[in-house]
């Protein structure tokens, strides 16, 4: 699975259609469709934790691994932030989980697109 495009292009939208059945859902169905979120979750999250080593020099990986940890674990923190500020501002809780669906989007996009690319084209440019 790893190098390739179809697992982005698979739980990706699969995960964004959970998220909308979460928002949309009631009861039990809220629950399920939690699990399914969990579950389309992970695996671009487990494709994610071997990047580095895929995408760098051996000496380099430690950096890369840093850098790209850095910057997701801050966005873990933003972006819940910014869904509570966006609720607040507009009075509807569906509202909050807009920034989570615009990442996985973000995630579906960028994940196929550089599993698309040759190694040696993402760790030049």
């Amino acid at each position: 699975m790893h190098r390739r495009a179809w697992p982005y292009l698979v739980f990706g939208p699969l995960a964004l259609a959970a998220l909308v059945a979460i928002v949309s859902g009631s009861g039990g169905w809220i629950v399920l469709a939690a699990g399914v979120l969990g579950a389309t979750a992970a695996v671009p999250f487990v494709l994610a934790l071997a990047l580095p080593a895929a995408l760098s020099a051996p000496g380099d990986v430690h950096r890369i691994a840093a850098g790209m940890f850095s910057i997701s674990y801050a966005g873990a923190v933003i972006v819940p932030v910014i869904g509570g500020a966006i609720w607040d501002l507009s009075g509807a809780a569906w509202s909050a989980f807009v920034p989570l669906g615009f990442c996985i989007v973000v995630m579906t996009v960028v994940g196929a697109w550089l599993s698309r690319r040759p190694a040696a084209a993402v760790m030049q440019g």
